[in-house]
């Protein structure tokens, strides 16, 4: 679950044309996409909101929209993508959205090299030299944690996040540590094409 602060992005009036009608709102702007608000809560009640959150948005894998917590100093609330809404200026001011969210999220056109360079970047996937039996395997990240990590940054079903994966592997991006496997939600070791060449002697050993 993503919980931002309004650093993140930008609040900004918005336009949509519903029904042939044209009709404005107040969004945020996050990653380039337009979040329009559907609750809100006070910040005492912030549990209940993060249980609302989980059980009517993340925890149904027919919500395919993405949707983000927006933390204030005295409330909170949850923001939903919408795409037939657009920033009345018409375009939004990449400045305002942070370097170390520059990926798209889950219900837009995921830009691969980003979201690759997020995987592996310091707040990335657990990548380390990894032990099975009595062989070790150099730079290497399992399946079920990376699984773990997407449906967490970007609010992908595991299903989804699965799909996503098995695409990295089709496009030659990383691939089981022996090739004897396609992506799958278990802790099998897959390693980025990028780190085939690193050395085992920079890494800890698990």
């Amino acid at each position: 679950m993503l919980i931002l602060n309004k650093d993140y992005g930008e609040y900004c009036e918005v336009t949509a044309l519903i029904n042939g009608q044209p009709k404005k709102s107040y969004g945020f702007i996050y990653l380039n996409n337009v979040f329009i608000k559907v609750k809100h809560y006070s910040i005492d009640e912030y549990e209940e909101a993060i249980k609302d959150c989980r059980e009517n948005f993340l925890d149904n894998e027919k919500m395919e929209v993405a949707t983000v917590m927006l933390k204030e100093p005295d409330s909170i609330s949850i923001w939903i993508q919408d795409d037939r809404y657009k920033p009345l200026n018409g375009s939004v001011n990449p400045s305002k959205t942070p370097a170390s969210y520059s990926s798209k999220d889950s219900s837009s056109t995921l830009k691969i090299q980003d979201l690759v360079a997020r995987m592996r970047g310091k707040n990335g996937l657990k990548i380390k030299t990894r032990r099975y039996k009595i062989k070790l395997y150099q730079r290497c990240f399992l399946g079920n944690e990376a699984i773990d990590w997407l449906v967490e940054n970007f609010n992908f079903t595991r299903p989804k996040a699965i799909r996503l994966g098995q695409k990295l592997i089709d496009k030659k991006i990383i691939h089981h540590v022996t090739d004897d496997h396609n992506f799958k939600d278990e802790p099998l070791f897959y390693r980025f094409y990028k780190d085939e060449e690193k050395s085992i002697w920079t890494q800890d050993v698990l």
